[in-house]
């Protein structure tokens, strides 16, 4: 995944995502900054979702908001879909 971001921060999120953050499971910005090792890089961490080149492979929609908020998934359009695949994967992926 490296190759597809030039940013080290982003790919180093990325892949932590990907790699930690199992289906059916969330975690915040801010955890996933502190997983990344920069706790204070949670701003950083949103730009690494907005940047994101393979959604459908690096799960995004599993990082939400420290106070359980949704936060602003392609930028707020998706906020809805967020959701669904959110229930979908907790469902185990049925229907």
């Amino acid at each position: 995944m490296s190759h597809l971001l030039k940013d080290a921060f982003t790919s180093r999120v990325l892949h932590i995502l990907q790699r930690r953050v199992k289906c059916g499971e969330t975690v915040s910005y801010k955890r996933l900054a502190e997983m990344a090792g920069n706790p204070r890089a949670v701003r950083a961490v949103g730009g690494a979702m907005r940047r994101n080149p393979v959604p459908l492979l690096i799960p995004c929609h599993r990082v939400i908001s420290s106070s359980g908020r949704s936060g602003a998934y392609m930028g707020g359009k998706g906020d809805h879909l967020k959701q669904w695949l959110l229930a979908h994967e907790r469902r185990g992926g049925e229907g």
